[in-house]
This record gives structure tokens, sequence and C-alpha cells, in this order.
């Protein structure tokens, strides 16, 4: 009698180490399912946790498919993993279909006298024993099944593995779940770029097309304001179209590089002014600052506005000169020096006055960047000097 006891004593302990064991492994698996965010990685890592944890020689991972109403085999382990691969049962047989149709495990130590069991997807295999347990989202949605067939050592599986086996099942459905609602939305973020940098396309396209034909019309153009005023124009448009490009090139959710942006916009100035009787030259040096493609396109266009008048009256009566564009980041506050080593600008100049349409543009635009400028006269030239915050 006390045999009896102290053996079944020695049973129960065993149980209780296997159950620890079995917790142990199983918390680790569960640590490891719920840091995977990709899904054919999270099914691997899923199949794996389960031929471990259930000790099996094989497991098998079966998703609904939603068209066609079937349940497919995804990313198996076992001896015949590749040949039942991407296998599929209709959803009412078997055991996998008892399964979802019912909502609750299923458990046999000897399959082949199972009425549901409809037979193994690969002749090379054989099942002698299986726990499968359904994927039930937080929604109370079945979204598959999880199996795991022949418990090794020709062990039987038990009542005792069930809870476990379900435990491991749900943080696997939720992963399954999290996983495909961020593919879901990176798809739909995808969807929404290509839209709207398709947009960003069509937009650059049209203010091509626009500062073409103004372009073609420039040198028919007889009255010297009339082409003043378009030449202004075609360089306001140009300002406008490289910040389309760049989000066509770099992607819409991208920063614009600051100082990419204004060298490109400053050549394409220089360009445009090259008509003009004089040799001047525009220099850049930018440290590397990235701006919301608006801030980036309101600093654009003061400079812009900038570079066209320090072109126009900067420099009387010399033959070349030079502007130095100067951009730099100074804690939280970017900052744009313009110079020049002209002869100044106009002594009733003011930035913000208001007087012109280019004076008006640079003052809507300062105030959009919550910035300011400065500027002064000095005997070699003209100095501006912008500043505004990088976030408002």
């Amino acid at each position: 009698m006390e045999k009896e006891l102290s053996a079944h004593s020695s049973q129960i302990a065993d149980l209780k180490d296997q159950s620890k064991e079995s917790l142990q492994l199983l918390l680790d698996t569960i640590e490891g399912i719920n840091r995977t965010v990709e899904l054919k990685s999270l099914m691997a890592e899923s199949m794996e946790a389960t031929r471990i944890v259930m000790k099996s020689e094989a497991s098998s991972l079966m998703l609904l498919d939603k068209d066609t109403g079937e349940l497919f085999v995804s990313l198996p382990t076992g001896p015949v993993k590749e040949d039942i691969k991407g296998k599929s049962i209709p959803r009412h047989k078997g055991i996998g279909g008892w399964v979802v149709e019912n909502r609750k495990p299923f458990l046999s130590n000897k399959v082949e006298e199972s009425d549901i069991f409809w037979g193994d997807l690969s002749d090379e295999f054989t099942t002698k024993n299986i726990l499968c347990v359904p994927l039930i989202t937080k929604e109370n949605e079945v979204i598959g099944v999880l199996q795991a067939i022949n418990r090794r050592r020709n062990e039987d599986f038990t009542a005792h593995d069930i809870p476990v086996f379900q435990a491991l099942a749900s943080h696997v459905s939720s992963a399954i779940e999290r996983t495909r609602q961020i593919e879901e939305l990176h798809s739909r973020l995808k969807e929404k770029e290509v839209m709207l940098t398709e947009t960003h396309h069509r937009v650059k396209n049209n203010l091509s097309v626009i500062a073409g034909l103004i372009e073609m019309e420039l040198p028919s153009v007889t009255d010297d304001s009339a082409k003043d005023l378009l030449q202004t124009t075609y360089t306001r448009i140009q300002s406008m179209m490289r910040v389309h490009d760049l989000l066509c090139e770099k992607g819409l959710f991208k920063d614009i590089e600051l100082g990419l942006y204004l060298k490109q916009l400053a050549e394409q100035i220089e360009k445009t002014m090259s008509d003009f009787p004089k040799e001047i030259k525009i220099d850049l040096n930018a440290e590397n600052i990235h701006l919301q493609a608006n801030k980036a396109l309101l600093c654009g266009i003061v400079l812009n506005e900038l570079l066209v008048n320090i072109f126009k009256h900067g420099f009387e009566g010399m033959d070349k000169g030079r502007i130095l564009i100067d951009l730099r980041r100074d804690s939280d506050q970017v900052k744009l020096d313009i110079s020049d080593n002209g002869v100044g600008l106009p002594d009733d100049f003011e930035v913000r006055s208001g007087k012109t349409i280019g004076m008006w543009i640079i003052d809507v635009m300062l105030k959009k960047l919550d910035g300011t400028i400065e500027f002064e006269n000095n005997d070699d030239g003209s100095h501006f000097q912008l500043t505004f915050p990088v976030e408002n």
C-alpha cells in the first residue's frame, strides 16, 4: 500500500513538473509571438511554438479563406511539411472543419477510429493522435485552427494539454489579427501615398506646362515691364514646381531636405536670370535640415523673391557679382542668410512693406512660417537674414 501511495505521489510530482515546464515554454513562446509583427514570420513562430510546447512530431496552422470558405494549411512543421504546405480541405470536412463548426477543441489518441477524420494530406505521413483547437479573435470570429499532431515518444495527448494549447491559440489568433490590421493599414497608406504622389506629379506637370508657355513667350516680349513680370512669374512657378518634383522623387511622407531644394531653386533662378547683361553667380552652403514640404515651399518662395530683387537691383553698374546663401540650424530655429557683394538695394527698399507684389508675398509667407526677416545695406552689398522655427 505504501509503495502504491509512493508511486502515485511520484506521478503527481511528475505531472506538476511537466505542467511547470509546459507553462514556462508557453510563456517564452507567447513572448516571441507577441513581438512578431510580420504575418509570415508570425505563423512560422506560432508553428514552431506549437511543436515545442505540445511536444509534437508535427504541427499545422489552418486558416479560413474568406473567399472560398476552405481551410488551407499555412507554414506547417514536421517531416512532410513541404508536401502539405498550401493544401486545403473543405470547411465542413475533417477534424479541422469540425473544430471550426463547433468552436471547441478536439482530442483523439486513436485518430483512425474517429468518424470525422478526413485522412492524411500526405501519403508519407500517418496521423496517430491529434489535438486541435480553434483560433478565435476578440470579436469572437473563428479564423482557423491550430493542430498538434503525433505526441513524441509515442505518448498520448491528455486533457491537461487542452488549456495550455488554448492559451497558446488565443495569443496566436490575437497576433494574427493584429498583424493583419497592421498589414492592411500599410496597404491603405501605400495606396494613399501612390494616389497623392500621382497628384503631386500631375500638379508638377501642369505647372511645368504653364512655365514652358511663359518661357516660350519671353523672347517675343519687347515691353520691359511685361517681360520683367513674366520672368518673375516664371521663377515663382519654378519654386513651387520643384517642391512637387521632390515629393514625387523622395516619397510623399518624406520630409524635404531644405538645402537640396534651395540649391535647385537657386540654380534655376540663376539660369532664368542669365539674360541679364551681368555675370552673377550664386553659392550655397547648407547644413542637412529636413522640413515638412509646406514649410520648405514657404521658405523657397521667400528666397525666390529676395534673389530676383538682388539680381534686378543689387548690381547696378557692375559687370559681375556674387550671391552667397548660408543655411544653418541654430537650436530649434532655421537661419537663412542671403548676402551679395553688390552696391546694395535702393534706399526706399522695405522687405515687408507690401508696396509690390513680391514684398506682399514675402510678408504673407513669413506670417505662415511664423518667421522674421532682417535686412541691411552695407558698403559691400546687401544682407538678409530669415529666421523661423523648425516646428510650429
